[in-house]
């Protein structure tokens, strides 16, 4: 089982995203995802599906227009497919 976190930067028409993921709840790796965004994120929901458990996943938003910690779970992370409603979720 994996644990991840994820930062945003930049504002909502133009962000970065890294993904970060543990195995032992200290040290945090770059998940080294390529590709535009949403190809990142996609890579992302792969991932998430298959190592990881029902625990929260850690966001970390520091963007130009906001700045906000959140989590959601799992399961509201996977039933998001698209990378701009994934940044738009995060503000409401």
């Amino acid at each position: 089982m994996k644990l991840y976190k994820i930062t945003i930067t930049g504002n909502d028409t133009d962000f970065a995203i890294r993904y970060t993921s543990s195995t032992n709840f200290v040290t945090y790796n770059d998940c080294q995802f390529t590709g535009t965004e949403q190809e990142k994120y996609s890579q992302f929901l792969a991932e998430l599906q298959k190592n990881a458990g029902e625990q929260t996943i850690n966001i970390k938003v520091k963007m130009t227009n906001k700045t906000i910690d959140r989590a959601f779970t799992k399961s509201v992370i996977l039933g998001i497919k698209d990378v701009g409603e994934f940044i738009q979720r995060l503000g409401a």
